[in-house]
């Protein structure tokens, strides 16, 4: 009997000892505009939108390969819903956020919901379609503790 509490003790505190944290290091970003914005997120002091890689209205995920009446649309991670808290992916961990871009600099080009309903990716690059252009330091975004707020 002491034998299997011993046991038993040793499972329940073997989940404590190590503590997991994901590679998923985030910025927050508060949407404070009337509409929904989609948010492209570029290394680097870029002035001119790229037109690679292309943000989507929405994704599709595939449930059954057999079966397409199954496919889901899903909100990508990057639309960020009128009023609203949404999350980019920016390196490090969750715990730990850190900029993987090389000059320790990042650009974000906001897009209106209407601008991605309404035109192609390659128009709105081609003819830089976006709202607004923010560029943020390591330190910045250190400072501000991995969070911003978007005002049109």
């Amino acid at each position: 009997m002491k034998k299997l509490i011993f046991i038993c003790c040793i499972f329940l505190f073997s989940g404590c000892i190590f503590t997991y944290d994901p590679a998923i290091g985030e910025l927050t970003i508060r949407n404070n505009s009337d509409e929904a914005v989609y948010v492209y997120k570029k290394c680097g002091k870029v002035n001119v939108l790229p037109s690679e890689p292309k943000l989507e209205l929405f994704q599709l995920i595939s449930l059954d390969e057999q079966d397409t009446n199954r496919d889901k649309l899903i909100t990508p991670e990057y639309r960020i819903n009128a009023y609203a808290y949404g999350a980019i992916d920016i390196g490090g961990t969750k715990k730990k956020p850190q900029l993987d871009c090389e000059e320790k600099v990042v650009t974000l080009f906001f897009i209106s919901e209407q601008t991605m309903r309404n035109y192609s990716w390659e128009e709105i690059s081609s003819k830089q379609m976006f709202i607004k252009k923010i560029i943020l330091t390591d330190e910045e975004l250190k400072n501000n503790d991995w969070n911003y707020v978007y005002n049109p």
